[in-house]
């Protein structure tokens, strides 16, 4: 989930001043083991993450809100076709960082998170084609993401503002590892237990398909969403001060 690292950043490396919460550690630039320092600093803040941050304001992680999803495709002898909308994620705020490497010189911050489970819910317009059987089901969709990492890279420039210096993120760059996946469309057809069985194993096994559809969905809410996350913080604060 794994953007969040940025702007955890961000916020970690704040000079102390009255004003800084409890919850950010501050790490020095000139520190000899500054990725190791923001690490620290990154699992300090997380649990800030999911209820968000007023103060700072910096919207809740959960839920995490995806764009609307359409599926036009299957083997041969089975086409699904499926609408997904009103999709929520949970679970990115509980990440686990596995590496991070800070140049500071040069504005760029690498990172390997883990997340060990997503869960995710929804709206589905569903349309099967199975030989000659056709089953269409509309109604709610859930579904579990366990096991997933991701690698993502964020560059920062400096910009001037009023003749101070600040620095501002491009938009992050997230790859994600596929994991586990598990839907779940068992309303989708009310009252016919055969028919829910059948839809639910084909779905299952053609997880893959729809997979390709969310991750890269899933890829760039995350990457739009921290990415403006991180830009508030070192936006309100000179280069100087986040630097010192």
């Amino acid at each position: 989930m794994n953007s969040v690292i940025v702007f955890l950043w961000a916020a970690a490396i704040i000079p102390v001043r009255a004003e800084i919460p409890s919850y950010i550690h501050v790490c020095s630039a000139t520190d000899a083991d500054i990725s190791k320092c923001i690490m620290n600093s990154v699992e300090l803040l997380r649990p800030q993450l999911a209820q968000g941050i007023e103060e700072l304001d910096v919207p809740p992680l959960e839920p995490l809100p995806l764009d609307e999803i359409t599926l036009k495709q299957g083997p041969t002898g089975t086409r699904i076709t499926a609408n997904i909308t009103d999709i929520k994620v949970w679970g990115a705020s509980n990440f686990e960082t596995l590496e991070l490497r800070a140049n500071v010189r040069k504005n760029k911050f690498t990172f390997k998170v883990r997340l060990p489970y997503l869960y995710f819910q929804g709206k589905c317009d569903l349309d099967m084609q199975i030989l000659f059987i056709q089953l269409k089901g509309k109604g709610p969709i859930t579904g579990n993401f366990s096991n997933y990492q991701l690698a993502a890279v964020m560059k920062g420039n400096k910009i001037q503002n009023e003749g101070k210096e600040y620095l501002r993120f491009d938009k992050m760059k997230i790859k994600m590892q596929v994991g586990e996946v598990k839907l779940n469309i068992d309303n989708l057809f009310e009252g016919d237990s055969v028919v829910r069985m059948v839809s639910s194993n084909i779905v299952n096994e053609n997880s893959e398909l729809f997979l390709n559809e969310i991750q890269p969905n899933l890829e760039a809410a995350l990457a739009e969403k921290f990415t403006d996350i991180a830009n508030k913080i070192t936006l309100k604060f000179t280069y100087n001060e986040l630097f010192p």
